[in-house]
Protein backbone atom coordinates (compact mmCIF):
# COMPACT_ATOMS: atom_id res chain seq x y z
CA UNK A 1 0.00 0.00 0.00
CA UNK A 2 1.60 3.20 -1.04
CA UNK A 3 0.12 6.22 0.52
CA UNK A 4 1.35 9.67 -0.55
CA UNK A 5 0.94 12.76 1.94
CA UNK A 6 -1.95 15.55 1.17
CA UNK A 7 0.20 18.58 2.72
CA UNK A 8 4.02 17.59 1.62
CA UNK A 9 3.25 14.50 -1.26
CA UNK A 10 5.90 12.43 0.08
CA UNK A 11 5.03 8.85 -0.65
CA UNK A 12 4.83 6.90 2.59
CA UNK A 13 5.45 3.16 1.38
CA UNK A 14 4.48 1.82 5.00
CA UNK A 15 3.24 3.60 7.70
CA UNK A 16 4.75 3.69 11.02
CA UNK A 17 1.53 2.63 12.50
CA UNK A 18 1.31 4.74 16.90
CA UNK A 19 -1.80 4.12 19.15
CA UNK A 20 -1.88 6.64 21.74
CA UNK A 21 -5.10 6.32 24.76
CA UNK A 22 -7.19 9.06 26.12
CA UNK A 23 -8.66 7.09 29.13
CA UNK A 24 -10.94 4.81 27.27
CA UNK A 25 -10.38 6.10 23.85
CA UNK A 26 -7.61 4.84 21.45
CA UNK A 27 -6.21 6.53 18.52
CA UNK A 28 -4.43 4.47 15.61
CA UNK A 29 -2.81 7.03 13.13
CA UNK A 30 0.60 7.55 11.29
CA UNK A 31 2.74 10.21 10.72
CA UNK A 32 4.22 11.67 7.51
CA UNK A 33 8.20 10.79 8.00
CA UNK A 34 8.74 14.12 6.24
CA UNK A 35 6.25 16.87 7.04
CA UNK A 36 5.15 15.23 10.45
CA UNK A 37 1.75 15.80 9.29
CA UNK A 38 -0.74 13.62 11.10
CA UNK A 39 -3.04 10.90 9.61
CA UNK A 40 -6.08 8.87 11.88
CA UNK A 41 -6.36 5.34 10.91
CA UNK A 42 -9.24 4.61 13.47
CA UNK A 43 -10.73 5.85 16.78
CA UNK A 44 -12.14 3.11 18.80
CA UNK A 45 -13.54 2.52 22.63
CA UNK A 46 -13.78 -0.69 24.79
CA UNK A 47 -17.07 -1.54 23.14
CA UNK A 48 -16.09 -0.75 19.82
CA UNK A 49 -12.80 -2.88 19.86
CA UNK A 50 -14.84 -5.97 21.11
CA UNK A 51 -17.63 -5.36 18.04
CA UNK A 52 -14.13 -5.67 15.94
CA UNK A 53 -12.82 -8.44 17.26
CA UNK A 54 -16.66 -10.22 17.07
CA UNK A 55 -15.92 -8.55 13.50
CA UNK A 56 -12.97 -10.39 12.34
CA UNK A 57 -14.25 -13.94 13.73
CA UNK A 58 -17.58 -13.55 11.80
CA UNK A 59 -15.42 -12.50 8.95
CA UNK A 60 -12.16 -15.09 9.17
CA UNK A 61 -16.20 -17.47 9.13
CA UNK A 62 -17.07 -16.00 5.77
CA UNK A 63 -13.54 -16.71 4.10
CA UNK A 64 -13.91 -20.21 4.92
CA UNK A 65 -17.16 -20.08 2.84
CA UNK A 66 -19.38 -22.11 5.68
CA UNK A 67 -22.17 -19.76 6.27
CA UNK A 68 -24.97 -18.36 4.49
CA UNK A 69 -26.16 -15.15 3.02
CA UNK A 70 -28.39 -14.02 6.32
CA UNK A 71 -25.45 -14.22 8.08
CA UNK A 72 -22.68 -12.50 5.04
CA UNK A 73 -24.96 -9.49 5.45
CA UNK A 74 -25.07 -9.28 9.30
CA UNK A 75 -21.28 -9.22 8.93
CA UNK A 76 -21.29 -6.48 6.58
CA UNK A 77 -23.67 -4.57 8.77
CA UNK A 78 -21.57 -5.03 11.59
CA UNK A 79 -19.11 -3.63 9.68
CA UNK A 80 -20.77 -0.63 8.84
CA UNK A 81 -21.52 -0.14 12.55
CA UNK A 82 -17.96 -0.45 13.52
CA UNK A 83 -16.99 2.21 10.45
CA UNK A 84 -19.76 4.55 11.83
CA UNK A 85 -19.18 4.37 15.14
CA UNK A 86 -15.63 4.86 14.61
CA UNK A 87 -16.26 8.30 12.48
CA UNK A 88 -18.09 9.61 15.48
CA UNK A 89 -15.69 8.70 18.38
CA UNK A 90 -13.65 10.47 15.74
CA UNK A 91 -15.45 13.74 15.61
CA UNK A 92 -16.38 13.49 19.57
CA UNK A 93 -12.57 12.75 20.51
CA UNK A 94 -10.08 14.66 18.04
CA UNK A 95 -6.92 13.27 17.47
CA UNK A 96 -5.16 16.67 17.11
CA UNK A 97 -4.81 18.14 20.89
CA UNK A 98 -3.14 14.73 21.82
CA UNK A 99 -0.35 14.86 19.26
Amino acid sequence: MEIICNKCGAVIPKPDMKTIRDGEIEHTYFLCPDCGEAYRVSTTDKHLRKRIEDYNKMSARVKKGNCTKEFQKRVQKVKEDNVRRSRELAKAHPLDPLL
